[in-house]
């Protein structure tokens, strides 16, 4: 996801965090300096909570064999990346209850603990008093949010799930984002006079659930369509060993182009004029090419996977192969170009 950057690991899979993280240090600083350490234990532990929820989602869906990409955090639940998915209505509602019930379980065990310990758990409350209260209080908003039947919410997604026994996904979908809507704008109305942070994520509900709608209609509308079908042809590319002293005017004469490096008949990178900044004296090509960005095959799905790995890549282009052998170049203005036309009809 952009706007995000990779902490750490947890059982193989990449934990991101995003820039909107930042905001949880508004929920959890209290007033005054004097609690400045306690705020930040609580900051710590509510970031291990959301952690949790996302780990409940991501560990589950491994267990029905799904593959997990990433996991990105956010401060009222996060996004596990799960790209086969939506392709089962059973398994996305499955997954998608395990994170509620994770920080619900987490809630019942701190308000347990704080229980035995003699510490008040009412009135509810984030700010101020023990620890364990507030930790119990919290993954209990965290798991009840969670649950709200608003796209793209867990809620939201066992009520695309339950919709889509009974119609086709694109449908259950649009029936699911008209809900979601719905309480996006009670959320927005009722914050306006309450809470401007229950506004504000009636806001991320309302956009959050039209793009849902978008890209179910667009997977439908992309059912069939490769990446070979989008591509520029190219079976030749730029030898690795290339002196980059040899070869810049040409690629500066194509600012737009990008070209596939192969060494040994092998893709072994891209590049373009703008890699040639970070040459040094005598580099060649195999020095300024981009070695990390992802290798298509021309047989691919161009929506979402293909579309998935050129966005993550942030890149203008990405190499293609087909059959192991260099075929052309995916560039995503030509893929916009076809994901406006095919989302037209």
């Amino acid at each position: 996801m952009r706007g995000s950057v990779q902490i750490v690991r947890v059982a193989g899979i990449p934990v991101r965090l995003h820039w909107s993280m930042l905001a949880l240090p508004l929920l959890a600083i209290g007033p005054g300096l004097s609690r400045l350490a306690s705020s930040a234990c609580f900051l710590a532990a509510l970031f291990a909570s959301v952690l949790a929820h996302e780990l409940g989602h991501s560990l589950y869906a491994r267990r029905r064999g799904l593959e997990v990409r990433e996991i990105v955090l956010l401060p009222f639940g996060g996004i596990s990346v799960i790209p086969r998915l939506e392709g089962s209505a059973s398994d996305e509602m499955a997954v998608a209850l395990v994170g509620p019930l994770t920080s619900c379980a987490l809630a019942l065990g701190l308000a347990a603990l704080a229980w035995a310990s003699g510490i008040a758990l009412w009135p509810p409350t984030l700010l101020g008093r023990s620890l364990l209260a507030r930790l119990a209080w919290a993954n209990l908003l965290l798991g009840a949010f969670n649950l709200v039947p608003a796209l793209p919410l867990d809620g939201g997604r066992v009520l695309r799930g339950l919709l889509a026994r009974s119609a086709d996904r694109v449908s259950a979908t649009a029936r699911a984002a008209r809900v979601a809507r719905a309480l996006a704008l009670v959320m927005i109305l009722g914050g306006l006079l309450l809470d401007l942070w229950v506004a504000l994520l009636g806001v991320v509900v309302l956009l959050a659930a039209g793009a849902e709608e978008h890209g179910a209609a667009l997977s439908v509308a992309c059912t069939g369509v490769r990446v070979r079908d989008v591509m520029v042809e190219d079976g030749h590319g730029l030898g690795a060993d290339e002196p980059v002293a040899q070869v810049a005017s040409f690629l500066g004469a194509f600012p737009g182009r990008s070209f596939p490096v192969v060494e040994g008949g092998r893709v072994v990178g891209i590049v373009c004029s703008a890699d040639l900044g970070r040459a040094g004296p005598g580099a060649t090509l195999a020095d300024v090419a981009d070695a990390g960005a992802p290798v298509l095959d021309a047989g691919a799905e161009l929506f979402p996977d293909a579309v998935d790995q050129l966005l993550r890549s942030r890149r203008r282009a990405l190499p293609v192969v087909s059959e192991g052998k260099l075929a052309g170049v995916l560039y995503r203005a030509d893929v916009e170009a076809a994901l406006r036309r095919l989302a037209q009809g």
